[in-house]
């Protein structure tokens, strides 16, 4: 799927002698006030989409709307008349289509961000080209026998396809918010955005479900990592309850950041969450649950500061998981799959606040961040959204490896929540769909147009320090800013058969080599870059 990578950021490295690729981009997309990234899939037909809250972009210019981002369009969506739309999740349907999850509400005029209840669910689904197919108000608090409360709120925070062509979501509703009652639930939508069924599920506090997900036998799995615990429900086909486990755990207190979960190849799943720990305020957690929901193992990552987990997504070698910590700095962390020991930790070397709101993985198995960042260098005012990508190899551009402290975790069960009956019929609703000239600033990697077509065959470079690649009859490095490099080239058999030097340089080294393989070893001011080329 190189189109795709091409399209959005990245510039290609190749590491060490096993010659494994290591890919580092990053890119911002925003306007002059406030624009987050939620959400990413690559999902569908291999492209992936990306879902950008955003204050800068709008129907109307003056309420709060959502973009959708491919490497082929991009869309601002939402309604007029004050109303401002939030999206949480975005995801590709098995029929080739988008949907989108999140809650709409009237900000009274108090301005960004704020909004007051009532908050109304909503979905929207939108074609593989961007255009407005249908959508659905979700009021599911109202019907729940407290018509008319003021202060409901049903939100959508996750959407998952399945293998009908339809969806499951998950979220809450706070039908009764004066009594301190909040339930997670669960539903499944045909692919027309039809509800088939729905389970509230809870207690008399306050719960939210952040993800749902089909899995392999057909039955459907809903996660809760709500404030002092974790719930974990199976549901069969028909929205029947097989099996629930309830796991406490400590919470830092506060308000709670909404963390998602992603099923896994062994038919278990994993979650990213948060926890009060050895460190000092918030601890970012790393959970590994098998198919029955029994807790497998976990691991809890901890600074000074504010640690969180936010996602997590499962890879070929490693379970992944970004999220914020020491308060500010975006990262992404590697976990083996059998101990969930950590293996790779990185982070945005960065003077600015960011954080990943979402991370998956492209077909070539580089994990994708979706967040937001406020560094002044890289944003257009406020917050930009931003989406990073790094294998997790070497220290290029803006990621660095940084030795966390962790620890591993056991959580143990205790009790259950209740499962309601419930039926509801969404009402149908219309939004509007614009073609945006939304900002985008690629700070390290690979930029569609970016004019540096001396490195290229279909990439393109942008500000990282150095690349190479090879050109007919050799190799070719190509170094950004001023600075005193060498390159060594290496045979198999480890004799050295090249040799360059340069102090203050700023530009190409060609190398002539032979047909063959060779290995490099580039030593510049700010590290040593070793890969492998072969010249044809």
């Amino acid at each position: 799927m190189r189109y795709a990578v091409s399209a959005f950021l990245l510039t290609a490295l190749v590491g060490g002698l096993n010659a494994q690729v290591t890919w580092a981009g990053l890119a911002t997309y925003g306007g002059s006030s406030y624009d987050m990234m939620w959400g990413i899939d690559f999902r569908g037909d291999s492209l992936p989409v990306l879902l950008l809250f955003t204050i800068s972009y709008s129907i109307s210019g003056s309420d709060e709307d959502y973009i959708l981002m491919t490497p082929r369009w991009k869309r601002v969506i939402g309604n007029t008349g004050g109303r401002d739309d939030w999206a949480y999740k975005v995801a590709w349907l098995n029929g080739g289509s988008i949907v989108v999850g999140g809650t709409w509400c009237y900000d009274g005029g108090a301005g960004p961000g704020s909004c007051y209840a009532p908050l109304y669910g909503f979905l929207t689904q939108l074609n593989s080209s961007g255009d407005f197919l249908r959508g659905r108000h979700l009021d599911f608090a109202n019907s729940w026998g407290c018509s008319g409360e003021s202060r409901r709120q049903t939100r959508v925070l996750s959407v998952s396809p399945t293998n009908d062509g339809g969806f499951v979501a998950a979220g809450y509703m706070s039908y009764c918010e004066s009594t301190g009652d909040q339930d997670a639930f669960i539903a499944k939508f045909d692919s027309n955005l039809n509800l088939q069924w729905i389970k509230p599920v809870g207690t008399t506090d306050y719960e939210f479900a952040t993800t749902a997900f089909q899995t392999t036998d057909g039955n459907y799995v809903l996660i809760a990592p709500s404030f002092y615990e974790i719930w974990i429900g199976k549901f069969n086909g028909s929205g029947n309850l097989i099996w629930q486990k309830r796991y406490p755990r400590r919470y830092a207190g506060g308000g709670k950041y909404f963390a998602w979960g992603k099923p896994t190849s062994d038919g278990g799943f994993i979650l990213a969450d948060e926890i009060d720990g050895p460190g000092s305020g918030r601890d970012a957690l790393f959970a590994k649950f098998d198919s029955m929901g029994n807790f497998v193992c976990g691991r809890i990552l901890y600074t000074g500061g504010d640690d969180v987990g936010i996602d997590v997504v499962e890879g070929d070698n490693y379970y992944w998981m970004t999220g914020f910590f020491r308060s500010s700095d975006l990262f992404i962390a590697a976990f083996n799959k059998s101990d969930c020991r950590l293996v790779k930790f990185r982070y945005l070397l960065s003077s600015g606040t960011e954080s990943g709101r979402a991370i998956d993985l492209s077909d070539n198995g580089i994990p994708y961040v979706a967040g937001f960042t406020s560094n002044p260098a890289w944003s257009r005012g406020g917050y930009d959204g931003l989406v990073a990508a790094d294998s997790g190899g070497l220290d290029t551009c803006y990621w660095r490896s940084y030795s966390i402290p962790n620890t591993s975790l056991h959580l143990s069960r205790s009790g259950s929540w209740t499962v309601y009956s419930f039926h509801y019929s969404p009402s149908s609703y219309s939004v509007s769909v614009d073609h945006p000239s939304i900002g985008s600033n690629v700070i390290c990697g690979l930029a569609l147009g970016s004019d540096d077509t001396d490195l290229s065959t279909e990439e393109r470079y942008g500000d990282c320090f150095i690349n190479y690649g090879t050109y007919p009859g050799g190799v070719k490095v190509r170094v950004k800013a001023r600075t005193d490099v060498s390159v060594e080239v290496y045979s198999p058999d480890g004799r050295r058969v090249a040799y360059v030097s340069k102090a203050g340089f700023s530009g190409v080294l060609r190398i002539p080599l032979k047909p063959g393989m060779y290995f490099l070893r580039i030593r510049h001011d700010l590290a040593t870059v070793r890969g492998k080329v072969v010249i044809r």
